[in-house]
């Protein structure tokens, strides 16, 4: 039986005060000093963390991964309910304000700050409510567990679609990523293509320890990827899942196993995931990993994304409370970087509430209908001005038009239709594709 814990929401203030033993800079933030968000624009290898009562306090976990310049992916809730339901830590997040405080936190302290929850699909319009409000409340990107096993994804492929939905009603351009269980016979276990149209990348979990047995050597085998001489290893499950989901057609964030008393397979693991073009990857996790192993993931540095050239009409996006620049930019799918060029500010981390933000080169919908009952904390805009009616974008190394659609809140038929596309899975470098 599940403890059920009252909520509890802890201020900005009570985490600094953690903050200042650990070297955390917190004095400096109580004395209204404004913390620097880490990179907007930059790619991080990630760190996931489950519980706090598990894992560790928040005060450690930032000053652990802020000195190897790494980010952390929170697990929120599960299903629809918050994690203050099993985490017994005073931490726990008890609903969208301690989001918002945690990812505050995380980002004055120079840790990206991502989210992951596991979907059940029982209750998908609340689960999406609940991914949106992470996602508003400072969230960079939210991973979605979705796994066909006991515990995690029970719904059909229709919830699936009525997630994606109402989510990209509430959210259209936050960054979504599906983490899956990626060995090739449970391709097909959940309902992968439904949930395609709302999501920006996939994140496969590749636990070659956790997998490293004989009922998966004859699966494996069974599917048509004998296990060779030295077992399940990193660049196997590497090269499966390349093989397997080669026909999706979107980015690739790969998570690997942290509880490995090998740091080398993690240097194999990196070198075999950048061969494959990923750009970072996540570790599967902070509890479990040993400082040497995050020493590893430190010293392979992510790469870098390439700027998308983006030449059209602009948007005046018109702040509300509780807002931050790096909310807005995560709206619109743009970086803080373009936002203060634009806009010359002289300070990034400071906007005020009816302050009109101009956001270059995007074209996208004016945020949630005027009776939207999503979430009402940050809520996404409502007073934006379309400059136009379409812009243009140049494609980059990397796109996908599913991810291009999911940025600019637009549909991958409608692009292609838009464009004249026959084949929407082929898109190449330096085309100009019209954004309707």
């Amino acid at each position: 039986m599940r403890k059920s814990l009252a909520p509890r929401t802890f201020s900005r203030r009570q985490l600094i005060g953690g903050a200042v033993a650990a070297g955390l800079g917190g004095s400096a933030l109580l004395n209204g000093a404004r913390p620097a968000r880490a990179a907007s624009n930059a790619n991080h290898h990630l760190v996931w963390v489950w519980q706090f009562s598990t894992d560790d306090e928040p005060n450690s976990i930032a000053q652990r991964l802020r000195d190897q310049g790494l980010g952390v992916i929170l697990k929120t809730h599960d299903g629809v309910e918050w994690m203050s339901e099993y985490d017994t830590s005073e931490y726990a997040v008890s609903g969208h304000p301690q989001v918002k405080t945690l990812a505050e936190y995380f980002e004055g302290a120079g840790v990206p700050f991502h989210a992951w929850a596991v979907l059940h699909g029982t209750n998908p319009i609340e689960e999406a409510r609940l991914a949106a409000a992470v996602l508003l409340s400072g969230a960079r990107s939210i991973f979605l567990d979705v796994e066909p096993h006991a515990g995690f994804w029970r719904g059909t492929p229709a919830d699936a679609t009525r997630f994606g939905q109402e989510l990209r009603r509430l959210v259209p351009n936050g960054e979504v990523v599906l983490s899956i269980d990626a060995r090739p016979w449970l391709k097909n276990a959940i309902p992968l293509q439904e949930f395609l149209p709302y999501i920006n990348a996939i994140a496969p979990q590749h636990y070659w320890l956790t997998f490293d047995n004989q009922a998966n050597y004859d699966k494996y085998r069974q599917a048509g990827y004998p296990v060779g001489p030295e077992g399940i290893t990193p660049e196997f499950l590497l090269g499966t899942t390349y093989a397997a989901y080669s026909d999706i057609p979107l980015a690739v964030h790969h998570t690997g196993q942290g509880a490995t008393e090998n740091p080398d397979e993690w240097r194999r693991f990196i070198e075999a995931a950048y061969a494959l073009n990923a750009d970072f990857l996540s570790v599967w996790r902070y509890g479990v990993t040993k400082s040497e192993v995050l020493d590893v993931v430190a010293s392979r540095p992510p790469k870098q994304p390439e700027p998308g050239v983006i030449v059209g009409p602009s948007v005046v996006h018109i702040v509300e409370a509780g807002q931050t620049l790096g909310l807005i930019a995560s709206l619109y799918g743009t970086t803080v970087d373009l936002l203060v060029q634009a806009n010359e500010l002289s300070d990034p981390n400071y906007v005020y509430i009816g302050q009109e933000i101009v956001v270059p080169g995007v074209a996208t919908q004016s945020g949630p209908p005027a009776n939207s009952t999503g979430p009402t904390a940050t809520s996404a805009p409502q007073a934006v001005t379309l400059t136009a009616t379409s812009t243009t974008y140049v494609v980059v190394s990397g796109d996908t038009l599913y991810g291009i659609a999911a940025r600019f809140g637009t549909s991958v038929s409608a692009l292609a239709s838009a464009n004249k596309l026959n084949d929407p899975s082929y898109i190449y470098t330096g085309q100009h594709l019209t954004i309707p």
